[in-house]
């Protein structure tokens, strides 16, 4: 005596494993009687099978007399999985259908969810052993651990692009012999022939056994498995799609059999109405034929029921063309066939409707695919618009910030020259004046103060108008100007500091220099900068080296010192806001401000030349900058 079983939320338990319900991937033991605990949000199964020797026959759903009857997910809309499918298929099925290999490993490499729920439940149901990358990365990975007898893959994944994943598997000598089978809802050229995703792409060869579109036949893509994993064994098995002929007329039923099976189709014949559902339901076809010549309530309630449940089949209708057709099943039916049954008529057109829907499947969702890719520029549009006025807030702020501190300098710098001007008007009063009798001590201390506070005077200059110069509101008042007399004004300006540190000063200058065009102002700033630079790191009784040549286009003027190298990674460096260089072959370290040389390297760019340092990097450094030549005298 059968019986049957209702079910409830407690978690699967091992001791009541042939009393299982399978909801959403998930496993549930049944609590015999607890109807009113049903789920509301998905399909319920009820179970009928007769008593069994456990001993003789452990697996309950391999019973001939096995079956299952399901009743219809009640919020099958809003479900994410598209298709339900029953924890087992029937003996039925079981004895004629696919058979079960537990020992091939298939890899499947998919980034729609959907897809690889469908494809990992059915192979599953199948027997395979199943594993599940999402890109291409992943599948690589799992492809060289794991080695799968199988790939079934989309074309295009994140990452590393499936045909990219495809040649290193081949190339792994262990999985060279491993067929491919793709899965897309592009149209991609036969395999070994060239292609590319977009036209700006590079072509690619595409190297596969066997191709299903999407949308899939499931029942179809389990044949095509049996056939890249034993081909010898199954060379009799249609590789085409699957149709189920869910026509009670026997003769009409074999006479259309005969024909689809003769052209590859894989063709199932059910003996009723409710085994068609079921089989429907359990791997829906690509395409169900249905005798519609005369009213039957049942045949109006199948087909409300299959495209309730089984959305993406193609329902047929057979109908008579000089009959009434039901009301209410032509809006459910995607096409009609007429008889007489022509095979080749029949044929063409199943092809042809399977192609028009398939496309109409496949051209929703692409457009529902674009539809949230535009949503999501939107949405990213949205942010970016967002971060755009925070940074336009953030810049003004800065703009602010950057003024203030302008301002704030300027001010220092004011404040600084007038009581330093008093210093050294009060030293040069000091050391000129001849009541005084000065000793040489007091002399030479004088000296030394009034040189210090030149320089010092000379780094608060450098430091405003630095930043003037930074920040684009210090303009070089370009003109022409004769650099001999500006580098004399220059050393005499700081001789000295020369003199203090008993360093000679060389200079050549070549024969027919061309004169300057630049801000004579700024380029003193830079010569005496530079002077400045080489006295500090110079050792005493040392000399420093200016030179003076063109090329007839630009002045090259050179500053050369024996002190301390800059090491060749570190020369661009030096010219960083207060930048320290240190010579791991040198105790001395080139170190300051750092406002000097940032200086140099601004002043030099806005008036058209450039500046840069050579050095072996152990001793000696020349520093060098180029001013253009005054154009009257280029074109001479």
């Amino acid at each position: 005596m059968g019986f049957g079983c209702t079910f409830d939320y407690q978690p699967y338990q091992h001791d009541n494993f042939d009393r299982l319900r399978f909801d959403h991937h998930r496993f549930y033991r049944l609590s015999g009687d607890a109807g009113p605990h049903l789920r509301s949000d998905c399909y319920t199964n009820t179970i009928n099978y007769p008593e069994r020797d456990a001993n003789r026959d452990p697996d309950p759903y391999s019973h001939p007399r096995y079956s299952a009857s399901l009743s219809g997910c009640t919020n099958h809309s809003r479900c994410r999985y598209s298709n339900h499918y029953t924890l087992a298929q029937t003996g039925r099925e079981r004895r004629n259908g696919s058979p079960v290999n537990k020992q091939s490993t298939i890899l499947i490499m998919d980034e729609d969810p959907e897809t690889l729920e469908q494809l990992q439940t059915t192979l599953q149901r199948a027997g395979y052993n199943v594993l599940v990358a999402v890109d291409g990365h992943a599948a690589l990975r799992l492809a060289h651990s794991r080695k799968p007898d199988l790939i079934v893959s989309d074309l295009l994944l994140t990452g590393l692009d499936s045909y990219q994943v495809w040649k290193a598997f081949r190339a792994d000598k262990e999985n060279v012999a491993a067929p491919i089978l793709v899965i897309s809802a592009l149209n991609i050229p036969a395999s070994n022939e060239p292609w590319r995703p977009s036209p700006n792409a590079e072509w690619q060869l595409l190297s596969y056994d066997a191709f299903l579109p999407k949308p899939i036949d499931l029942r179809r893509f389990l044949r095509v498995v049996q056939k890249l994993l034993a081909p010898a064994q199954t060379q009799t098995i249609a590789s085409g799609p699957s149709t189920i002929l869910a026509i009670e007329d026997k003769e009409t039923q074999r006479a259309l059999a005969s024909i689809l099976s003769n052209n590859d189709f894989g063709v199932e014949t059910p003996a009723s109405l409710s085994e068609a559902l079921q089989l429907s339901r359990a791997v829906p076809p690509a395409a169900l034929l249905v005798d519609c010549r005369t009213r039957s309530e049942a045949t109006k309630n199948f087909v409300v029921q299959t495209r309730r449940f089984v959305p993406n089949t193609v329902i047929i209708a057979l109908i008579d063309p000089q009959g009434a057709f039901e009301e209410g099943l032509e809006s459910l039916c995607d096409s009609f066939l007429a008889v007489p049954l022509h095979p080749t008529r029949i044929v063409l057109s199943i092809n042809r409707i399977l192609d028009h829907v398939g496309m109409k499947h496949r051209t929703r969702a692409i457009s529902n695919q674009l539809i949230t890719t535009n949503q999501d520029l939107l949405d990213t549009q949205q942010v970016l618009r967002a971060q755009n006025e925070e940074l336009q807030h953030i810049n003004n702020q800065l703009r602010e910030l950057s003024a203030l501190k302008e301002t704030l300098t300027g001010m220092i710098v004011h404040d600084l020259k007038a009581p330093l001007g008093a210093v050294l008007g009060a030293i040069n009063f000091l050391i000129t004046d001849p009541d005084l009798n000065l000793t040489s001590t007091h002399a030479r201390l004088l000296t030394a103060a009034n040189a210090a506070g030149d320089q010092l005077l000379r780094l608060t200059e450098t430091l405003l108008e630095g930043q003037r110069l930074e920040d684009g509101h210090l303009k070089p008042d370009i003109e022409p100007f004769e650099l001999p007399a500006l580098i004399d004004v220059s050393l005499h300006r700081v001789s000295p500091l020369l003199t203090m540190s008993q360093l000679e000063v060389q200079y050549t200058f070549a024969d027919n220099l061309p004169t300057a065009f630049a801000d004579p102002h700024i380029s003193q700033r830079i010569v005496e900068n530079l002077l400045d630079n080489a006295i500090k790191f110079s050792p005493p009784r040392s000399a420093i080296t200016i030179n003076v040549t063109s090329d007839g286009k630009m002045i090259t003027v050179s500053i050369t010192d024996q002190g301390p190298g800059i090491p060749k990674d570190r020369q661009q460096e030096i010219f960083d806001r207060f930048a320290q260089i240190k010579n791991a072959a040198s105790p001395s370290t080139r170190a300051g401000f750092g406002l000097g040389l940032t200086f140099c390297n601004l002043a030099t760019q806005a008036m058209g030349g450039s500046i840069w340092v050579e050095s072996d990097g152990e001793s000696g450094t020349t520093f060098l900058f180029t001013l253009p030549v005054y154009e009257d005298e280029t074109t001479m």
